[in-house]
């Protein structure tokens, strides 16, 4: 984990090092040439870290953060305040960010989907069996976790 954590730290300090840079971006914003269009690998290497650390935040926080209202309402409002800049780099790297993060929160709802209907089907063939075949602990374990699914 600790080898996520500084990965991603330099990714965010990506980030935060090009929102920073807003008076540079102001007169930038005419020419249309900015850190996600901007030709050169380095830039490249950045769209592609941006996207990658979106997704391996929600991925990684799925069963911490995303059930604390806090930090995912503060999220959507910093991407939607930015969404509305007249800036279009805020404006092009929130909406990038937000398509991200939406991407990212549907592959979870999808696995934990997948896993409620494992789940059942475990639960219904266990439940299924014969009085001499049945597992009453599994029985128990497969009821907690279709309840903690839920």
């Amino acid at each position: 984990m600790s080898g996520w954590i500084a990965t991603s730290k330099t990714r965010m300090q990506d980030f935060w090092s090009l929102l920073t840079f807003s008076s540079d971006l102001v007169d930038v914003k005419d020419s249309g040439d900015y850190p996600l269009t901007a030709p050169g690998l380095s830039w490249k290497k950045f769209q592609g870290s941006f996207c990658e650390f979106v997704g391996t935040l929600v991925c990684r926080c799925q069963y911490i953060l995303l059930h604390d209202d806090f930090p995912m309402d503060n999220l959507i409002s910093l991407l939607t305040g930015f969404s509305d800049s007249q800036v279009c780099a805020f404006c092009h790297t929130s909406t990038l960010a937000a398509m991200k993060l939406m991407t990212s929160l549907v592959r979870v709802a999808l696995q934990l989907s997948l896993h409620e209907d494992i789940n059942q089907r475990q639960y219904e063939a266990e439940r299924n069996k014969g009085p001499g075949q049945r597992a009453p602990e599994r029985l128990e374990s497969l009821l907690e976790k279709h309840k903690e699914l839920h």
